[in-house]
């Protein structure tokens, strides 16, 4: 007895891949493909239209839309100046750096090395072998000299460390001041750590000065004198990453021992005069971070990174390798300072057929060090090409950063085509294999 008519179930909604089946068993081969082919292409045409949130501005917080807004100190780094007012530029400005703020005394450049735990020195008596011979400083920063007491080394200079040692001796009793003929030269500095904070790409503790292990021999050793070149700011920044685009190089900060010396080094982008310093072991670099995005900061240097690792991929189709799209293994190390047009021609994507490809977009998937938040934006390939202002839309690509191109309209609909012909191949071979 069937249901009444107000209980009766209406029958439930098919999903569209089984709504697709039953049609393709009901109809002829033929048919039942071109109603799948219909599905897979409204599908992907549903997929294509939901694209990635684009951001009104490039990437990393950059130049300024309007040149009222001001400079101000964000944290990660020191504070600027309380009278200090900078302009930021407009967006696509080339070679911009920010000006050093007012000289508040002669320039600080101490050249003098200063010793370290690890540090190799060499002590002569003349006439006295006891005392005469190489010595290294302790992980603990002092020296034990024989029939002496011990004595701390760390941040002297050669001749203050020479003074140390001589009182030492005459302390002891073993000799008298009046005759005593003592030389304390270098032979070798060794690796330091460091650390650094702020406006670079990798802050935290690094080893600088590293040592080769030709540099650890005896024949080696035999001298005397030493130029690490290694154990200056420059290898302490390059080792911490780099600077970024957005830190004010005109304030980097040396922190010892609480005293805090203010370096200027805009100098490595200008070809002026720069702050420099040897460093010792436990100092402290801050490189304060600036509103303003300095284009001209993104480029090889002595601070900055000489190259980027940038990920690529322009595959049609998921697959193992990039092999099937031509991208070279080495194509990823890029260098410091090309920007997203320059990464997707190396990526292959940029070219080929007006009509095929015209339309391609990609992708830029970058991590704000700001905001440690990932950022993904779209761009038209067609359009960075041919903007007459695409500096302004056109980033910096940034260590790490990863690209990706999609395919045209007119490829994705050969693509949906040739998958219709093939999975028709298929069924039309199981039909023929069925009446055979």
């Amino acid at each position: 007895m069937p249901f009444p008519r107000s209980k009766r179930r209406k029958p439930a909604a098919r999903p569209p891949v089984a709504a697709a089946s039953a049609l393709l068993r009901a109809a002829r081969p033929a048919a039942g493909i071109a109603v799948l082919g219909l599905a897979l292409l409204g599908a992907g045409c549903a997929r294509l239209s939901q694209q990635p949130h684009n951001l009104d501005r490039g990437f990393f917080n950059p130049e300024k839309a309007t040149a009222a807004e001001e400079y101000e100190g964000q944290k990660g780094g020191l504070a600027p100046d309380a009278d200090r007012r900078i302009s930021c530029p407009a967006p696509g400005t080339p070679d911009f750096i920010l000006p050093s703020p007012p000289k508040m005394g002669p320039s600080k450049r101490d050249m003098t090395m200063r010793y370290s735990p690890g540090d190799r020195f060499n002590i002569t008596v003349p006439g006295m072998e006891e005392f005469t011979g190489d010595y290294m400083i302790n992980a603990d920063g002092r020296v034990i000299l024989p029939f002496a007491a011990e004595v701390s080394a760390v941040g002297l200079t050669n001749t203050e460390l020479l003074k140390r040692i001589e009182g030492a001796y005459i302390k002891a009793g073993i000799f008298k001041r009046a005759g005593l003929k003592l030389a304390v030269r270098p032979v070798q500095y060794a690796p330091i750590n460091v650390y650094v904070q702020g406006a670079v790409f990798g802050p935290g503790r690094s080893v600088i000065n590293n040592l080769k292990d030709s540099d650890k021999t005896d024949k080696y050793l035999t001298k005397f004198g030493d130029a690490p070149l290694d154990r200056f700011v420059p290898s302490a920044l390059h080792s911490a990453g780099g600077v970024r685009p957005d830190a004010d190089v005109s304030r980097i900060t040396l922190i010892r021992n609480g005293e805090k010396t203010v370096l200027d080094w805009r100098g490595a982008f200008t070809g002026d005069d720069v702050e420099d310093v040897a460093l010792i072991e436990g100092d402290r670099l801050v490189v304060p971070v600036a509103d303003c995005f300095q284009s001209g900061l993104v480029r090889p240097s002595q601070i900055t990174p000489p190259g980027i690792r940038v990920l690529m991929s322009n595959l049609t189709q998921p697959a193992l390798h990039n092999a099937n799209s031509a991208i070279n293994k080495d194509s990823t190390s890029l260098p410091y300072g090309v920007r997203f047009l320059q990464g997707l021609i190396v990526a292959n994507c940029v070219g080929g057929a007006r009509t095929s490809n015209a339309e391609r977009h990609a992708v830029l998937i970058s991590r704000n060090p700001k905001t440690q938040q990932t950022e993904v934006v779209q761009r038209s390939i067609e359009e960075l090409v041919r903007s007459a202002d695409r500096d302004s839309i056109n980033p910096h690509l940034m260590p790490d950063d990863a690209i990706a191109c999609y395919d045209s309209k007119t490829i994705e609909f050969r693509e949906v085509l040739s998958t219709i012909g093939g999975v028709f191949q298929n069924v039309t071979s199981v039909h023929t294999y069925k009446k055979w």
